[in-house]
Order: C-alpha cells, then sequence, then structure tokens
C-alpha cells in the first residue's frame, strides 16, 4: 500500500511539472498565436539569395508561435517593366482579400510602392516592412498602419575595417557608370557623411582597366562599386585575374559578389531584415499599435577576407579577423 501511494505521488508530481513546463512554454511563444495569419509579399523571387534569407529570418522567428504564414513574390527583378510592377501589386491585393490576414510583412521597395501605398496607407490593416532602401520618407513612412526596418549599406564598417590596412584617410569609390552606383555613392556622402576624395565610373571593362590603376595613385583606400557590365562567368574569371595583380592599395566592397575582387567586404545580412519584421508583427499581434513600434535600421555584418589579395599587398589579417570572417582563397 505505502508503494502504491508512492508511486501515485511521484505520478501526480511529474503530471503537474509537465502541466507548469507546457504552460510556460506556451506563454514564451509556443503556438500562442495560433490561427492568426500572417502574408509575406516579396518584391523579388523565390531562388533570389536576397530574398530566401528574409523569408529564413521570419520562419526562424514564427517557429512554433502557430501562426499560418503564407508568401507572394512579385517578382519585380526579373520584370522591371513598370505595368508589370502594377499589375503585380495589384495582384498582391487580390491574395490580400482573399486570405485576410492580421498583418502584411512586405519586403523590398517595390512591395512598399505598388501594394501598400496605393492601396493601404493609414488603413486598418498593419504592415511591417523590411528591405526599403536608404530612406522610406518618400513612400510616407512610418504610418498609422506601418513600421519597418529600413536597408543601408555597411559602408562606414567597411572604411573602419580598411583603415587598418591605409597609409592614408584618402578614400575613392570606383563602379560601372548607372543610376544605382551614383545614388549609392550620393547616399554614402550624403547619409553617412563620408567624404570621397575621388569618384570615377566607368561603361566598359577597358575604362575600368585604366581608371582602376590610375585611381589608386590618388586615394589610400578604395570602395569597389558593382562593375554591373560584367555578363557572364568568363569576363567575372578575366575581371578577378586583373583585379588581383593590379590592386595596390586596400579594397573593399558591401556587395557579396563584389568580394572575390577585393581585399575586403563587410556586406548586409538578410535574415537580420527577416527576424526583425517578424518580431515587429508578433509586438502587433500582441496589441502594440505600428506606430508605436519605431523605424530602425540594419546593424548585423558579414565580413570576408580575400587571401589572395592580401598576398599580392603583404597583408597578413590578425587572428581576430579571422576568426569571425568569411575567407575567400
Amino acid at each position: 500500500m505505502k508503494l502504491r501511494r508512492t508511486v501515485l505521488f511521484f505520478s501526480i508530481t511529474i503530471l503537474l511539472f509537465s502541466f507548469a513546463r507546457s504552460s510556460l512554454a506556451k506563454s514564451e511563444g509556443n503556438g500562442q498565436f495560433e490561427g492568426k495569419k500572417v502574408l509575406y509579399i516579396n518584391s523579388y523571387h523565390e531562388g533570389y539569395p536576397w530574398s530566401d534569407g528574409i523569408i529564413r529570418g521570419i520562419q526562424r522567428i514564427f517557429n512554433s508561435t502557430g501562426i499560418h504564414l503564407e508568401t507572394q513574390y512579385m517578382d519585380t527583378k526579373r520584370n522591371v517593366d513598370e505595368s508589370f510592377k502594377k499589375q503585380a501589386g495589384t495582384n498582391a491585393k487580390l491574395k490580400i482579400d482573399t486570405l485576410n490576414p492580421d498583418i502584411v510583412i512586405v519586403a523590398d521597395d517595390n512591395a512598399s510602392k505598388y501594394v501598400i501605398v496605393p492601396y493601404y496607407m493609414n488603413k486598418t490593416l498593419p504592415f511591417v516592412f523590411c528591405g526599403v532602401n536608404w530612406d522610406a520618407s518618400a513612400y510616407g513612412f512610418p504610418a498609422d498602419n506601418v513600421t519597418g526596418m529600413i536597408e543601408v549599406s555597411l559602408i562606414s564598417q567597411l572604411i573602419d575595417s580598411l583603415k587598418g590596412y591605409a597609409k592614408g584617410d584618402r578614400i575613392g569609390l570606383i563602379g560601372a557608370d548607372n543610376l544605382s552606383n551614383r545614388k549609392e555613392a550620393k547616399n554614402y556622402k550624403d547619409k553617412l557623411k563620408v567624404s570621397l576624395t575621388k569618384e570615377v565610373f566607368v561603361s566598359t571593362m577597358n575604362e575600368w582597366r585604366k581608371a582602376f590603376i590610375d585611381i589608386q595613385k590618388k586615394v589610400d583606400m578604395l570602395i569597389v562599386a558593382p562593375p554591373s557590365f560584367l555578363s557572364n562567368d568568363l569576363e567575372k574569371i578575366e575581371f578577378e585575374t586583373f583585379m588581383i595583380q593590379n590592386t595596390v592599395v586596400p579594397t573593399g566592397s558591401v556587395e557579396t559578389w563584389i568580394v572575390p575582387f577585393t581585399l575586403l567586404g563587410y556586406t548586409k545580412i538578410s535574415e537580420e531584415q527577416g527576424e526583425w519584421a517578424a518580431k515587429a508583427a508578433l509586438k502587433i499581434l500582441n496589441g502594440v499599435s505600428p506606430n508605436k513600434i519605431p523605424l530602425s535600421t540594419n546593424k548585423e555584418g558579414k565580413l570576408y577576407l580575400n587571401i589572395k589579395i592580401a598576398g599580392t599587398l603583404d597583408i597578413v589579417f590578425s587572428f581576430s579577423m579571422i576568426k569571425n570572417a568569411v575567407i575567400i582563397e
């Protein structure tokens, strides 16, 4: 009899402990948003690394919350025609009307421009954006029902890293002659107060060869903006060979695909954007108004170190840098 009472006592104790642990887990987020629907609208397409990183960040935060998450891709990276973008915005609105989500997360500029602005500004449906470049005021954000994370290039962090290997403080920039690169350079100067000693924009590989060699005579470190005239893998291989053989000052980029051509890279992490947006969405689902959540900017970065170009410059990276970096050999 005493044994049975002891067994019963421990059985009840285990049941109570399991119930308490289950209740605690639920209070910490597991399943507490069961039945809530979130729509994620991405301006680009599945398979694009930036887009894929954002959705991974969202899923990581929503895991075990009970949220029903659906995704809509606008595909406006591969389709740049204005009529296509407007139709993609209309299609996204139809998806919202059909799903009737509790909140919508949108990524990158076109989702804000073609979905939120024409259809939902200052309405009741809450939105969280991410990936809007540099300044959201052009879209009227923040708004009563809109908050988000602004995307900025981590150029200041890159320059700080380059300074450790530069012989002076003169900063140059070289890139393909296009609107995107010119706007980036302007934002570096206007918004981040980066002082550029010299800027060069070129249209062909031959122009690049001459300008790259020339600008390094006038600066102590060099920001490399995308050479968008590279159209195939063979041209990229030839370009990489040229850059390795002709780099004489520390060079760097904030674009992941450019880092094989530069000494350093300091790039944004798309998962950070998705995680922040998802956490903001949880706050809103818990009753916080979007206009009570301040706009944020991305801060996390991934450091790349190029061993080939370091060898060209006789640079030896410190262990503290190497242990926190992606190594390109």
